[in-house]
């Protein structure tokens, strides 16, 4: 019996994830990952074009899984100023999981070879930092502790420092009294 012609796109994303942990990014390819997957090259070619192509699929898959969580947390905080710093200070408070620095490692390395890669980060970095402003009165101080924030998540994601629990909660402690000492936009 052949291979697969065809997989449903999680298994995609789940056999580029398994290559990718076994093998790296330098050991990501269509065809590993088309083996990984049981299905032929030619439908790994068809549905991501190249390596690129399969990174920034990647990325897009874990970004819509991130995002998929932070429904939630970001429903909470709707109508109240600063929405969307708040949100964000809310999901820092969970710890990351090894497996979690370990793909972002991963998305890392991609981001360093594949420009589609950086560009896509780069969308959802820069739209934060524009909600964020947008919603505060006091943009300045809110980019700042927005800056704060994700220089935690970079030191820790980054394998550069871990924080204990209580200093994480002290920061984030106090970077939510700074969202929440400012009043928001005008009009919110």
């Amino acid at each position: 019996m052949g291979r697969k012609r065809t997989i449903d796109r999680d298994e995609l994303m789940a056999a580029i994830e398994r290559v990718a942990r076994r093998s790296g990014i330098t050991g990501l390819s269509i065809d590993a990952v088309a083996k990984e997957a049981g299905i032929s090259k030619s439908s790994v070619v068809y549905d991501c074009d190249s390596k690129a192509g399969l990174l920034a699929a990647f990325i897009r898959h874990k970004m819509a899984q991130h995002q998929a969580r932070f429904v939630e947390i970001r429903a909470r905080r709707e109508g109240e100023p600063n929405a969307r710093l708040r949100a964000l200070i809310d999901e820092y408070r969970r710890v990351p999981t090894d497996e979690e620095l370990d793909m972002a490692l991963l998305v890392s390395a991609s981001m360093g070879e594949h420009a589609e890669c950086r560009e896509i980060m780069r969308e959802k970095l820069a739209s934060d930092a524009e909600t964020v402003a947008a919603q505060a009165a006091d943009r300045r101080r809110m980019l700042m502790a927005l800056l704060t924030l994700h220089g935690m998540a970079f030191l820790e994601y980054f394998g550069f420092h871990r924080f204990d629990q209580e200093t994480r909660n002290e920061i984030l402690d106090e970077l939510m009294a700074v969202a929440e000492s400012d009043p928001g936009a005008a009009g919110d």
